[in-house]
This record gives structure tokens, sequence and C-alpha cells, in this order.
């Protein structure tokens, strides 16, 4: 197995994983006793097809963020309510 991607939570790992598996793609997730890191490992055969969920994977969530909430607002109150025609 290769290594694809590290992150600082199970849970990060974790999403990956879901969206490798949606891509028919197996993996395994390796912690090392007593780290945080956990460390998505692909089989060699499958690397490129996981570079792609990973690359639309980030991609995804930078969009999602692009078109989320105003960075200055501190909290939901903040963002104000939403009119009917607009939902």
């Amino acid at each position: 197995m290769i290594h694809l991607a590290t992150y600082n939570s199970e849970i990060d790992a974790e999403l990956l994983g879901s969206r490798l598996n949606a891509a028919g793609i197996d993996y395994k997730i390796h912690q090392e006793e007593g780290s945080e890191e956990c460390a998505v490992m692909v089989f060699d055969d499958d690397y490129e097809e996981a570079v792609e969920v990973l690359e639309a994977a980030s991609y995804a969530d930078d969009e999602f963020y692009d078109g989320g909430a105003s960075e200055s607002a501190d909290d939901l109150d903040d963002l104000g309510a939403l009119d009917d025609d607009e939902l």
C-alpha cells in the first residue's frame, strides 16, 4: 500500500475514506499508537484514481467555503434572517 494523505484527526481521514469507498477504491487508515495523525493508504494500482478523488474532495471543500458565510460574521445572529423568497 502507498501513502495518499495524512490528517490530524481520524474523522477527516474517515471522510476521505468514505469518498474513496464510493469510488470503489479500497483504503486503510494507519494511526501510530499515541499519535493523532492518521495516514490514508491505498493500493499502488488505485493511487492515481485516489489522487483524483482527493483533489476533487479538496476542490469541493473550497467551493463550499467560498460560498459560505462572511468571514466577519462572528455569530449566526449576525447573518440575518432569510426571506421566504430566498429559500
